[in-house]
């Protein structure tokens, strides 16, 4: 007969194999139990009768062992990715998911962590339905554009709210440099502190940050620490970069010379000369146009085409090649988390250094993270949460200039050399036995980016530390106070030098720049809850008060007039130039309550309000008021859908409201005059802003309907949501007469419409003990539409602002193709008539709408997880369908000749001509060419359509016992590709282009591939 018994054992997690404490043990039908010890440790008897020992905790998946006749039962519990999602961040609090009423997306920390990204927001893209996010620049540290819902604004900011643990980030913007090309103070943060990422969307959600929310709300939660014994983890990351989309195919030297030979060579023809006479005078002609010939004979081409004896290139400069090169990722982090149940601390240091694929581009950090929170007692708690981060980014010149290296090395033909070379070819060298430069070119003269590269500086750093501590008391029956107060400190220390050899200093005998500012913002924010439940019913009830303020600082100073060469303090020049200096200071307060309330678990009702006032508005509207209401209905928990088994939980859910957007300039309401006005070397002032007193906030006002629903044993979770965002109050430059003095007054007089479609849906098509696959899917379809405004159009651009059109709808000259006759270009234009004919004259043309708009009709994701045994592999997928993309660079590849050395595409080589009449290629014209065939038109708008594997990780955890024999409680290798595919309908082009469908030859999007370690002790 079986005796009774003690058995022993240790729970651990199969995460990271360190042991669980907390965790209860149960023998199953009997009422005898324990839980695990700090050491997750435990010690139980076990009866005779006694079966199976039930292993459970909150946020892992309950497991059950039979009992058998071992004395020891060690076991490791998985994380249930559904218990932690039932809880979701929202503002000023946390929320079950079952009784939330409103639209809220959540990213967890896996899709964030190991991913070669300066910040958190390029993974967000894809992850989440209705949020759109575009990387247009492939600068370390570049800013990202994130768009909740489509565009919510005309001429104010469209960026939604970032909030950090419960703070929202400084007001001035988040871009606070002057050197930098592209910039985002969220590189600051350390995407491996992050917990997670919620996106708020519709108003139930986000109203309550009121004049703030109207373009969504991201909630960001980081790391905080976990009782039991303390948990080290340490990750290292290296990887290297190329270009994700190869660029439009150019001619090399040998091509491009000759192009320009056999357009003259056919001239010369035509107008009588020999076929001999004609090549000397075309090769002549050539190396007049070109100024200079990369060939080692004078006449490098024959008669009739062909390359002369003995003719050969004394280079081929790929200038692609010279400004490009592998970039470089190294990422290092090391945290520390752990405690009491009462003393909990996370703390964390990374580095992350990122070498850009384009010379002179990089960004390196240092960041330091440190939480802390202490449950006093039952009554009392307090806790800090702290950040530290100092970065470093160089940011090559960046759009038109002749200093940017990509702009350069995108059209600037073969035929110019990088260096200065001898009769022979050689390049000549310096006196240090160093090839010297050549700054020779007619596209851009005197601009070498390589040489200039060793010369001039963009450098930027930053400094920015943010500490929040907080207090919270609980007391009477179901209150909480809780007080917090933030600091957000950010200094920018800038240099930038125009070196006085070439360039842009030159004219000056060199310039340089210094630029310092600091950002200061002081939130604080106080809080009351109370929570009551009366039988069936429930109440939640918050009030609140926060207020802010922001400074920002600046100072400018400029010198030009270097004595010599490697010199770039402004104390070593000889003129001071001007010395500027500004300070802002932005002021906000708000009142804000909200209230739930459910019946049973079944019926839901939400409320907020919130009152706004805010120091950039007028005098007559520096309060506002924002408000929403929800509700939400489980049907599964009627009796009606209980005997529908296939249906685990259904609800439907409702919400309107009022939000606001208060990005605007911080004295836009207020008569200005300019201070920076000498007359006659006297101090002076101008008038420079008409004030408006009844400036106001712009208001989104959000309807949405919404169906959540889990089936098959919640193998399958989703929602599917209808949203109508009506924003009205758009700020607009509405047009005066110059007799005022002034073009335009700042108004609230524009309304425009966002309407949508969401659809994210989760699936588990396999869980077994050994494999795993999930399936995450979410498609977004908006439809924007200008509602009303001033007028009925407005040119921006190249987009006409147009009622019953949407904000980015291109206004271009239509192409026509080319007349087969001359090979000259066409373009349309409306006769007396109206009707529409042809000309070859472009500024006859006429700008037409109706050619589709920049912003796509559908976007979304479709992301694989898959776990088999020891492995795990990732797919994550972005898909935009739809918009149009103006290809910049293709217009100015296909001059034609109007520009000589500016490079052209391959596509060139089919141009019309005589003896190629059914091209559909103008003409290539060397000499008194007015075609202006590459002219803004659209004949250079395409499809963006595009998919992009976002990101694909391999990864391998050892087994527990092989990182014990090494001292880990936890190894995984891994390798990973960021960006490794793109799949577009336009070739030659990174879709991933600006929101407005255009480039700016900013530095190309980047692949990387790494391989990592991440261990645990």
């Amino acid at each position: 007969m079986a005796q009774d018994r003690t058995v022993t054992g240790t729970v651990t997690s199969k995460e990271d194999g360190l042991p669980l404490p907390g965790v209860s043990v149960k023998l199953t039908g009997l009422k005898v139990g324990t839980v695990t010890n700090a050491s997750g440790s435990f010690t139980i008897n076990i009866s005779s009768n006694a079966t199976a020992i039930e292993f459970s905790a909150l946020g892992f998946v309950p497991q059950k062992q039979t009992i058998t006749g071992a004395s020891t039962y060690n076991v490791s519990l998985s994380a249930d990715t559904k218990d932690l999602e039932d809880v979701i961040v929202v503002a000023y609090g946390t929320v079950k998911k079952e009784s939330f009423t409103g639209a809220a997306s959540v990213v967890g920390a896996k899709t964030l962590a190991d991913r070669p990204n300066t910040s958190f927001q390029k993974s967000l893209q894809g992850a989440a339905a209705g949020v759109q996010v575009t990387s247009v620049s492939g600068q370390p540290g570049a800013a990202t554009q994130v768009r909740v819902r489509g565009v919510g604004s005309i001429s104010a900011g469209s960026t939604p709210l970032y909030v950090i643990d419960g703070i929202a980030v400084t007001s001035s913007g988040l871009d606070l440099t002057s050197v930098a090309q592209t910039a985002d103070v969220l590189s600051s943060l350390n995407p491996n502190d992050i917990e997670s990422v919620t996106i708020l969307k519709d108003a139930a959600a986000s109203a309550i940050y009121g004049s703030r929310a109207a373009n969504g709300v991201v909630l960001i939660t980081t790391k905080q620490g976990k009782a039991g014994a303390t948990k080290f983890t340490a990750s290292i990351t290296g990887g290297y970069s190329y270009q994700a989309v190869e660029k439009h195919d150019v001619l090399n030297a040998q091509e491009y010379y000759k192009v320009y030979f056999d357009s003259y060579y056919a001239q010369r023809i035509a107008a009588g000369l020999a076929p001999d006479a004609a090549a000397i005078a075309a090769n002549t002609l050539t190396r007049n146009r070109l100024t200079v010939n990369p060939f080692n004979t004078l006449n490098p081409f024959v008669a009739g085409g062909g390359l002369a004896p003995g003719a050969s290139l004394l280079y081929d400069t790929n200038w692609r090649d010279e400004v490009l090169r592998r970039g470089q990722t190294k990422d290092v982090n090391v945290s520390a988390s752990g405690g009491s149940e009462k003393l909990k601390y996370y703390v964390s240091g990374g580095y992350f250094d990122q070498k850009g694929i384009v010379i002179g581009s990089d960004y390196k950090r240092y960041s330091g993270k440190f939480n802390l929170s202490n449950d006093v007692n039952k009554f009392f708690s307090f806790g800090i949460n702290n950040t530290l981060a100092s970065s470093t980014q160089n940011t090559p010149p960046g759009a038109g200039g002749g200093a940017n290296p990509v702009r350069f090395g995108d059209i600037v033909a073969n035929i110019y050399s990088l260096y200065v070379r001898d009769a022979n070819g050689n390049p000549v060298l310096d006196a240090n036995g160093n090839p010297t430069y050549s700054y020779v070119n007619p596209v851009s003269p005197d601009f070498n980016p390589v040489g200039l590269n060793e010369l001039d500086t963009y450098l930027t750093k930053i400094t920015r530390i943010t500490t929040t501590p907080f207090a919270q008391v609980k007391f009477l029956n179901g209150f909480t106070a809780k007080s917090t107060v933030s600091l957000d400190y950010s200094a920018v220390r800038e240099s930038q030098f125009y070196n006085l050899l070439h360039g842009n200093g030159v004219g000056v005998k060199g310039r340089g720049y210094r630029y310092s500012k600091e950002d200061i913002t002081t939130t604080y924010i106080n809080t009351l809850t109370y929570n009551k439940s009366i039988g069936k019913h429930n109440f939640d009830v918050l009030v609140g008060q926060e207020a802010y303020r922001n400074k920002f600082d600046g100072i400018t100073a400029m010198a030009t007039g270097y004595g010599f060469a490697g010199q770039t303090e402004l104390v070593s020049a000889s003129t001071p130039g001007t010395a500027s200096s500004s300070y802002t200071e932005a002021r906000f307060e708000s009142y804000f309550s909200r209230a739930n309330y459910d019946y049973e678990g079944k019926y839901f009702l939400s409320g907020s309000f919130r009152r706004d006032g805010f120091s950039a508005f007028g005098p007559d509207n520096k309060f506002g008021n924002f408000w929403s209401v929800g509700g939400a209905w489980r049907l599964k928990q009627e009796n009606f859908m209980k005997d529908v088994r296939f249906i685990d939980d259904l609800k439907l859910r409702a919400s309107y409201g009022v939000t606001g957007n208060n990005d605007i300039g911080r004295y836009a309401a207020q008569g200005l005059y300019s201070l920076a006005n000498a007359y006659e070397g006297l101090a002076g002032m101008a008038y420079s802003q008409l004030a408006n007193s009844e400036l106001a906030w712009e208001k989104s006002k959000t309807t949405e309907f919404g169906l959540e629903f889990s089936v098959l044993n919640r193998r399958i979770n989703g929602e599917i949501s209808y949203f109508q965002k009506k924003s009205d109050g758009l700020l607009f430059a509405k047009p005066l007469s110059r007799t005022t003095g002034f073009t335009s007054i700042t108004t609230n007089l524009a309304e425009m419409n966002n309407t949508g479609i969401e659809l994210a849906i989760n699936a588990s098509p396999i869980r077994t003990t050994d494999f795993n696959w999930n399936i995450a899917f979410n498609i977004t379809k908006i439809k924007n539409k200008i509602v009303a405004s001033t007028q009925d159009e407005v040119v921006d651009g190249t987009k006409l602002i147009k009622i019953g059109g949407d904000r980015y709808q291109w206004y271009l000259r239509e192409y026509a193709g080319i007349d087969q006759a001359d090979g000259r270009a066409m373009w349309y234009k409306d006769d007396a008539s109206g009707n529409k004919v042809t000309t070859k004259v472009y500024a006859e043309a006429k700008q037409y709408s109706g050619l589709g708009s920049a912003l796509p009709k559908y976007y979304g994701g479709f992301n694989n997880t898959l776990n088999y045994k020891d492995f795990d592999l990732s797919v994550y997928t972005y898909f935009s369908l739809g918009g149009k993309v103006y290809d910049a660079l293709y217009a100015a590849l296909m001059h034609n000749g109007i520009t000589p050395g500016q490079q052209m595409s391959r596509d060139v080589l089919n141009a019309w001509s005589a003896t190629n009449t059914s091209s559909t290629i103008p003409r290539f014209l060397p000499t008194s060419n007015t075609d202006l065939s590459n002219s803004a038109s659209s004949r250079f708008l395409y499809d963006g359509s595009y998919m992009r594997v976002k990101n694909i990780a391999l990864g391998y955890t050892l087994k527990k016992e092989w990182a014990n024999k090494v001292m880990l409680s936890t190894a995984r290798l891994f390798v990973m590709a960021e960006n490794p595919f793109t799949l577009a309908k336009h070739k030659g082009y990174d879709p991933e282009s600006t929101i407005d469908g255009t480039s700016n030859n900013d530095i190309p999007n980047i692949k990387t591939f790494s391989i990592g370690l991440t261990a645990g002790f």
